[in-house]
């Protein structure tokens, strides 16, 4: 005659909280990493600098590692001067860095011709955010 022995139920409990609990840290770990190292959607980096007539302010988004939107905001630009500056920076730069991935983006900007302090500030800002969301990256 064979003795069989009785399956102990604490065993079988225990075992299969750890499984569940080791499916949910595998589905669960690609979005809890994303938000503590700051990878997650829809990130915004922000940096104020002084322009020739108030502050430029430079915005960069970024969303799954690519930038999602970047603009320069300069309203008390002189109009003819900085704010046109501002525009040819948005237009131009700005918009061609659209979707590029932000650890391949260089900080390096050149200056607009005639708006020297209003470029000095976009350029300084603009080399701030790639800064902060390219350590946010690694």
């Amino acid at each position: 005659m064979a003795i069989q022995a009785e399956p102990n139920k604490r065993g079988i409990i225990s075992l299969a909280v750890i499984i569940v609990l080791m499916i949910l840290v595998t589905a669960l770990s690609n979005p809890i990493y994303r938000v503590l190292s700051g990878k997650g959607d829809g990130i915004t980096y922000t940096a104020v600098n002084q322009g020739y007539g108030g502050d430029v302010v430079i915005s960069l988004t970024i969303e799954d590692e690519r930038i999602r939107e970047l603009t320069a905001q300069g309203e008390s630009e002189t109009p003819t001067v900085g704010q046109k500056a501002i525009t040819q920076y948005n237009e131009t730069v700005f918009s061609e860095l659209s979707d590029a991935y932000i650890d391949e983006v260089s900080t390096h900007l050149d200056a607009v011709s005639g708006a020297t302090i209003t470029s000095g500030a976009v350029i300084a800002g603009f080399q701030e955010v790639v800064e902060q969301a390219q350590g946010a990256s690694e």
